[in-house]
């Protein structure tokens, strides 16, 4: 799925739930693959679909995809895109899912496929090992080397495997300077110094699936002596992932609190008996009132209105920790209280460096560049190796 629609704004999935198959391809929305969608009633379906993470660019489309496709995709994926689903009112469309585990193979009619867990931002992300007729393929997926599993980048990079025809590799961060990338503890360190030094209240903005950052975010408050406010949004995101990942921080952990936002959310939560699980972490205005020198606050879009309502946001510190092009649709509000964001943020993607590591380690045959913005800046750095394709085209091995 696309980021940003034909105007440069944040695609919006609903407008576009009624296009048929041929409106998709026709705006270059979708590629048109043989039995793929729901209309292709006649067509022989694909054997698979791997999703190698929970980012909707990876995934977004689904709702027009055949749901007898088998979908493989890990544990944490699943549940994060059951989530987005329930909260969008969609229905969930997995009739055969398989769950997929870090380094286990299993096999697809004559291909045999092996995910590797990676670090980056997305929760629970895999790269494919994919073998077949004696060829091997690797598709990178999304993927870094400075997060809280960095160990994941180091350990592949000491022991990768080998052979491998094609690299198909992700070049997001190929347009940043080499070395540009903090780790992840070094972001978490810095917010506890600004937490320290700042007074009143601070709003710190991420998305609310970064699930390494929230966990960087919690250990920063309670580092710093805050508390953690969060809507029940990104609480039940947590929530959902306790059994895949039970560190994480979650509404019933020292020191974090929910307010109770008025938004379709919420109410989607109340309406099905839900919210009423985290009754006992809300935090009602007064207390606000009392505490607002040691919070730190998740601005979602029904906590930024509520709070603006109460007079909170003046004086306030604004904390943003993410590409900083969506803050453009947020800009306006923050501007009426003359607060310019601090920008703390660290890639989900990885620098030339690691992606130069990566390579190397893999020592593919041929590299083919994806989800870049610059497949133009590959050969700079991987020569003669590089073989780009246009959308759509296919090669053979």
């Amino acid at each position: 799925m696309p980021l940003v629609d034909e105007d440069g704004q944040s695609f919006k999935l609903g407008n576009y739930l009624d296009l048929s198959k041929a409106e998709l391809v026709e705006k270059k929305l979708a590629k048109a693959i043989s039995g793929l969608y729901k209309e292709d009633i006649e067509l022989k379906q694909p054997d698979a679909i791997l999703i190698s993470h929970s980012h909707p660019d990876h995934y977004g489309l689904m709702p027009f995809v055949k749901s007898q496709i088998p979908l493989y995709l890990s544990e944490g994926c699943l549940e994060l895109i059951k989530a987005t689903y329930y909260f969008r009112g969609l229905d969930p469309i997995f009739k055969t899912v398989e769950i997929i585990e870090n380094k286990k193979s299993f096999s697809i009619g004559d291909f045999k496929i092996t995910p590797y867990m990676v670090d980056h931002s997305g929760f629970d992300a895999y790269a494919f090992l994919i073998e077949a007729e004696g060829k091997r393929v690797f598709y990178s997926g999304d993927f870094r080397g400075h997060g809280k599993k960095s160990s994941l980048f180091d350990r592949f990079i000491a022991d990768p495997p080998g052979d491998i025809d094609y690299l198909i590799m992700e070049g997001t961060g190929i347009d940043g300077k080499p070395g540009y990338c903090e780790k992840e503890e070094e972001l978490r360190d810095r917010l506890v110094t600004i937490f320290k030094e700042k007074r009143g209240l601070v709003f710190f903005a991420c998305s609310s699936q970064n699930i390494d950052r929230i966990s960087s975010l919690y250990s920063a408050c309670r580092r710093s002596g805050r508390i953690l406010v969060l809507d029940p949004y990104t609480v039940h995101l947590l929530d959902v992932l306790r059994k895949r990942a039970p560190s994480i921080p979650q509404f019933d952990f020292k020191d974090i609190r929910v307010f109770f936002t008025s938004d379709s959310n919420t109410r989607r939560l109340a309406d099905d008996k839900i919210l009423y699980k985290y009754k006992d972490s809300k935090f009602p205005y007064d207390e606000i009132e009392e505490k607002k020198d040691s919070l730190v606050v998740k601005p979602s879009y029904g906590i930024r209105n509520a709070f603006a309502k109460k007079g909170y946001i003046e004086g306030s510190t604004l904390i943003y920790s993410m590409w900083g092009g969506y803050f453009e649709n947020e800009k306006p509000f923050w501007d009426e209280y003359g607060i310019s964001p601090m920008y703390v943020h660290t890639s989900g993607h990885a620098g030339v460096d690691q992606l130069k590591k990566f390579a190397s380690a893999l020592n593919p045959t041929t590299i083919i560049p994806v989800h870049t913005m610059s497949p133009d800046k590959f050969p700079e750095y991987f020569g003669s190796k590089v073989r780009m394709l246009s959308d759509g085209k296919p090669t053979e091995l």
